[in-house]
């Protein structure tokens, strides 16, 4: 059983040009004892990014079957299903299966969680994750927001072509949600693999 170390609140401006998003709200979420801190912050961004009406925090952490982030209808068919971090092959191929109209996303938040990705998809004769959208989020700027954490933070955050902007109380902010061609990447790991040998 996973217990939470605490509890985050934190109020929202959320401004997504790309996605015609403009809103404020508050929102509130355990950081469990076995999370990071950078965990926990690259979970927030990606809410943010991926932000829609209804989305909300799975039992991800606590519950390996669930994604980070989902959106379910009124007749809880997902509509959403985002994941922080590096996910299991056998969990992706099952959500792609079981909900093949859900737009999936995965968010990769570490050094290394692409080539650890790449990884899984070794003899894979198909870009059989085509149709999901990766992207990268900056460590350096996760492990940034751990040190300017407070207790109920403002967070006037703005997404532009997938640049963020981030003012927290007086400090200004700026980092990327980089798009991942994960089909490309791992090509490319093949042939540095290549190379070495």
């Amino acid at each position: 059983m996973t217990f939470v170390a605490a509890f985050y609140n934190f109020t929202i401006e959320l401004n997504h040009s790309d996605r015609n998003v403009y809103t404020t709200f508050r929102l509130k979420t355990p950081r469990h004892e076995l999370e990071t801190h950078a965990h926990l912050y690259a979970r927030l961004i990606a809410y943010l990014h991926c932000y829609r009406a209804g989305i909300d925090f799975s039992r991800g952490v606590s519950e390996p079957k669930e994604p980070t982030i989902w959106l379910k209808d009124a007749i809880e068919q997902i509509q959403l299903w985002a994941q922080v971090g590096v996910p299991e092959k056998r969990k992706l191929e099952l959500s792609l299966k079981q909900h093949p109209t859900a737009e999936h996303r995965v968010y990769f938040y570490q050094e290394g969680d692409v080539e650890r990705f790449c990884h899984h998809l070794r003899g894979s004769k198909t870009n059989w994750v085509k149709e999901i959208q990766f992207y990268q989020l900056d460590p350096i700027f996760l492990e940034r927001l751990a040190t300017l954490e407070t207790t109920s933070p403002l967070w006037s955050i703005s997404f532009i072509d997938n640049r963020i902007y981030l003012t927290l109380g007086h400090i200004d902010l700026e980092s990327e949600v980089t798009p991942i061609d994960i089909w490309d990447a791992f090509q490319q790991s093949l042939i540095r693999e290549q190379i070495a040998s």
